[in-house]
């Protein structure tokens, strides 16, 4: 299977994943959000690296490669984020971590139309 194709599906899982998170912490209180959006959020991370790293790594693909670097780049942002920000109401925070999911967003609509437009040829 083509690796980019695999990409793509793992990207679209890490959407699902950051989209079902984003609910999960809406419908709870402000400081009581629990485990789940976190660790949703994780496995959705985790399908992003997998992605990010087969992109990298495919040697025939220049854009594909292009398109990892920037889905591992964008990951680590929002990980770091994850990881530093204090919990509760921050604008700057949710800032970046909307500029790294479009981000991510991007690469993924990239991918999915070099995918279709190799597929029309």
């Amino acid at each position: 299977m083509d690796r980019r194709r695999t990409s793509l599906v793992l990207l679209l899982l890490f959407v699902l994943c950051s989209g079902v998170a984003i609910v999960v912490s809406g419908s709870r209180p402000g400081l009581e959000q629990g485990l789940a959006p976190a660790l949703v959020q994780s496995v959705g991370y985790g399908f992003a690296l997998v992605a990010g790293l087969l992109l990298v790594s495919s040697a025939d693909e220049r854009n594909g490669s292009r398109l990892g670097g920037v889905v591992l780049g964008s990951l680590a942002v929002l990980v770091l984020l994850d990881l530093l920000a204090e919990p509760g109401p921050n604008i700057g925070a949710g800032f970046v971590q909307l500029v790294g999911l479009v981000v991510i967003m991007v690469a993924t609509i990239r991918l999915a139309l070099g995918i279709a437009g190799e597929r029309a040829r």
